[in-house]
């Protein structure tokens, strides 16, 4: 392959990663580009060598420098959705009992819960946990 064609997949290459952020396809572009600096210089003539360069290249990069780049990249994660509910306090709105679903409301949303003992109506929750789309709860402590 010329160096244009490796050109060319590096770009197709980036083009894949800014849409995916997967970084995966990153190291596939930077690969291609070295072949293609390699090719151009004359150093890899045959296919089979360039091609062989690829995939090393890419192996290795993907192997040492993928999880050091996702480490720096890592972000404060926050939970969202039905996640950021555990830890949360609430209210039971209708007696819970033990294989019975009750109510409870948290955040201002009402939603069926279960619990391994009997809470009734009034009593501080706390979510520990989600079952399917139950929240799981325990009487809160009060202090």
């Amino acid at each position: 392959m010329s160096s244009l064609q490796w050109v060319l997949v590096a770009v197709i290459a980036g083009v894949i990663e800014i849409f995916s952020l997967g970084l995966w396809f990153l190291w596939l572009a930077i690969s291609a580009v070295i072949v293609a600096l390699a090719a151009r210089l004359g150093l890899l003539t045959s296919l089979d060598t360039q091609l062989l360069t690829f995939a090393f290249l890419t192996l290795i990069f993907i192997i040492f420098t993928r999880p050091l780049v996702l480490r720096f990249f890592k972000t404060n994660d926050t939970a969202s959705n039905v996640q950021a509910l555990i830890g949360q306090h609430g209210m039971v709105t209708s007696t819970i009992a033990p294989m019975q679903f009750g109510q409870v409301k948290v955040n201002g949303e009402i939603w069926t819960a279960i619990a391994g003992e009997e809470i009734t109506v009034g009593t501080r929750i706390e979510v520990t946990g989600i079952d399917g789309i139950k929240l799981m709860v325990i009487k809160a402590n009060n202090n």
